[in-house]
């Protein structure tokens, strides 16, 4: 077991997770694999992520971003090979090649909005329907790569199919009051990760790129049945107490 690290130099597991967005599964199973290991823990066995841990961290997902497996990326770290500032500065440009894509794709929306005014009742709401379809693929485009969204156009059916029934049981559960941590309600949560695996191939990645986007986006929770009473029930399901 790893030496006990200050309290005030490292952060548990849960608190790395909050922050930073990485799932508590993701980086157990970092650790698992041997890709990142928390270099302490409490005397209980909680584990502890320092400064170093945490660089290591970004590091990772930068790579990943970079279009990197993770085996790839475990090579690139274990050689030495990595330029932290090239990572950076990579990483950077490809935010900004993203964000140019989205600047060009509002100012077509804004022109077609001007260009809609004053339409009628029909065309209003063929407007809407236009626009929630182009704010879906905005958003799908921050998300995931070209690659991986044709992944999802080919799994939609089958994921909602594997998805949706897991979802409606959750919600389910928490009408009826089940206590999130209840092991039949982690039962479901484990259901629903497996779902989720699923629609992705075991592409660790992806999964949590799907996470990612169920996380922040309202409307995708929307688009599948995740209310927000559901969203912070799940919140409690995976509030991992820090081992």
């Amino acid at each position: 077991m790893a030496n006990p690290v200050e309290p005030k130099a490292a952060l548990k597991v849960a608190a790395v997770a909050r922050r930073t967005g990485v799932s508590v599964r993701t980086l157990h199973y970092y650790e698992e694999i041997g890709l990142l290991k928390p270099s302490g823990r409490t005397r209980s066995g909680h584990r502890l992520y320092t400064p170093a841990d945490i660089q290591r961290l970004q590091q990772i997902r930068s790579l990943q971003q970079l279009g990197l497996s993770l085996s790839a990326v475990a090579d690139c770290l274990s050689d030495g090979s990595v330029d932290a500032r090239q990572v950076v500065a990579d990483h950077l440009a490809k935010i900004e090649a993203q964000r140019r894509d989205l600047e060009r794709l509002s100012v077509q929306l804004r022109k077609l909005a001007r260009q809609l005014e004053g339409g009628s009742p029909d065309d209003a709401q063929t407007t809407e329907t236009l626009l929630s379809a182009l704010e879906l693929i905005t958003m799908y485009e921050k998300y995931f790569t070209p690659a991986q969204q044709k992944r999802l156009e080919a799994h939609a059916q089958s994921g909602d199919e594997v998805v949706t029934p897991v979802i409606q049981e959750l919600e389910a559960a928490r009408q009826r009051g089940l206590p999130p941590r209840d092991p039949e309600a982690q039962r479901l949560w484990q259901r629903f990760q497996e779902a989720v695996e699923s629609v992705s191939d075991g592409d660790s990645d992806m999964t949590q790129r799907i996470f990612k986007l169920l996380h922040d986006e309202k409307k995708a929770r929307e688009d599948h049945g995740i209310s927000e009473e559901l969203f912070a029930y799940l919140g409690s399901m995976v509030d991992d107490p820090g081992h």
